[in-house]
Order: structure tokens, then sequence, then C-alpha cells
């Protein structure tokens, strides 16, 4: 069982999720990680955040194990992921949902087939119930039946992510990681996608790492920040981080946006 740390301010004992330890990630000569040190605790909703080419992405690829690092330890669920062999790693994989930028749907599939496909690979069922833990999982999303047997091409921006997160909510994920969740989406839809997070955090017991820009998604649905910058990773409380005496931070947070969301 994993050890148990205390939330910063918090008076609850939290489990650790995700454990990153003494993370370096080099691309040749270029170091674009230099000692990452972060936890990520049950049913908290973690945003990683950084300026542009800061590794982001590279990160979230180490903890979902598609990149090995250059050194240190990335422990998701108990596993040492870099350790992992083939077969292993796909034990881990199934206790956890990816929801990409894109929604990378297969395109060649109708809606209520993306979500059967994960089902259909991984669960011992019936046809029959396979399908309706799929239409459960489309309908716990907010879609209606007439966009289950559309294609992704016949879908608007908002339906298309929220046909990808019932395909990552597929296989009862306990970690949910989300790149760019409501980027492309305007205001309203961002609004309602971002009151979907806390819903499904609440009534399935997940917990969520995101990647975002957004400000104003961050600062309403984030327990924790965790900042990309100077090759290491600043993680606290929105209330800390917005704080921090950080130049860069100082510049997000504190910026036109950064005050806009606040206020």
């Amino acid at each position: 069982m994993l050890d148990t740390d205390i939330l910063e301010n918090d008076t609850k004992i939290s489990a650790e999720i995700i454990r990153i330890d003494d993370l370096v990630n080099r691309f040749g000569t270029h170091t674009v990680h230099d000692g990452i040190n972060l936890s990520v605790y049950q049913q908290e909703i973690l945003g990683i955040v950084g300026g542009s080419g800061t590794g982001k992405s590279v990160l979230l690829n180490c903890m979902l194990g598609l990149r090995t690092p250059t050194s240190g330890t990335v422990t998701v669920l108990g596993q040492d992921i870099a350790l992992q062999e083939a077969g292993k790693l796909s034990f881990c994989q199934l206790r956890w949902g990816v929801l990409f930028q894109t929604g990378a749907l297969f395109s060649g599939l109708t809606v209520l087939e993306n979500v059967l496909a994960p089902i259909q690979e991984h669960a011992a069922a019936s046809p029959k119930l396979m399908e309706e833990i799929a239409r459960l999982k489309l309908h716990m999303v907010g879609l209606s039946e007439t966009a289950f047997g559309k294609y992704p091409s016949e879908l608007s921006g908002g339906m298309i992510k929220r046909a990808a997160l019932a395909r990552a909510l597929a296989i009862e994920p306990k970690i949910i990681f989300l790149d760019e969740p409501t980027a492309g989406l305007d205001p309203i839809g961002a609004a309602e996608f971002d009151e979907l997070i806390l819903y499904l955090r609440a009534h399935l017991d997940l917990t969520v790492v995101m990647i975002s820009h957004d400000m104003d998604s961050l600062l309403t649905i984030c327990d924790r920040f965790a900042v990309i910058v100077d090759k290491i990773a600043i993680s606290g409380r929105r209330d800390d981080i917005i704080g921090h005496s950080h130049p860069w931070i100082q510049d997000y947070f504190g910026g036109v946006r950064g005050r806009a969301a606040l206020a």
C-alpha cells in the first residue's frame, strides 16, 4: 500500500496516487526537466501549467508510461512505471483513462463503437452487457441517444470531447488524464465541461491530472497546481501558488487574463 501524506493546509490524510521523484528528461544535450518532484493525491484535481516548451506533455507521457525518463522514478498506483514490462504496464493502464486534446476518436467508428472498443478489448461480459455499459458512460457525460450512431466527423467540438471522455471512463479508471480538455470550446461549453469534470470526480471517486492553458478552467476546478518552471515543478494549493514569488508565476496569474479570471 502507498504511504499516506497530508495535503497542504488540509486536515484529512489522502493517499498518494502518483509520485514522481528526481525526474530528469533530456533530448540529446537539451535538458527539459532537471529534478522534478511531485505528488498527486487521491480524488484531487491537479492542474499542470507552464510556458511553451517547458515539457508539460513530456511529463504527462512519463506518467502514462509512453516515455522512459532519463533518470528518476514515476510511481502510479504503487507501480514504478519505468520498470514495468509491457504486460505488467497494461495492468496499470487499465486503471487510468486519457482524454487527448483532439479527442482522438476512431474516425471509422460511431460514437457508441468508440466507447465499446476498450470494453470489448478488456471486459469479459456478454455483448449486450458491454453495450449497456457503453451507453451508460455516454449518458453519464451528457450525450443523448441521437449522438450514439454518429461518426466523429458529424459531431461538434464539444460532443467530440464528451464522447472521448466517455471512452476514457469506459473501463472504470481510478485516474483520468486530461490534455487541454477545454481547448477549442466556447466559454459556455468550457464551463459546462468543467462542471462535468467536477461531477464525475465527486460521483466516481476520480483523481484528475489536467494540462491546461484555460485560466478560467484552472481556477474553477483545480485543487492544486504544478507549475513547470526552471526545469522543476513548483506545486501547491491554489492560493499558495497564486501568491508565489517566482516571476513567471506572478506574470502568469497576475497578468490581464489571470486577474480577470480571479475577479
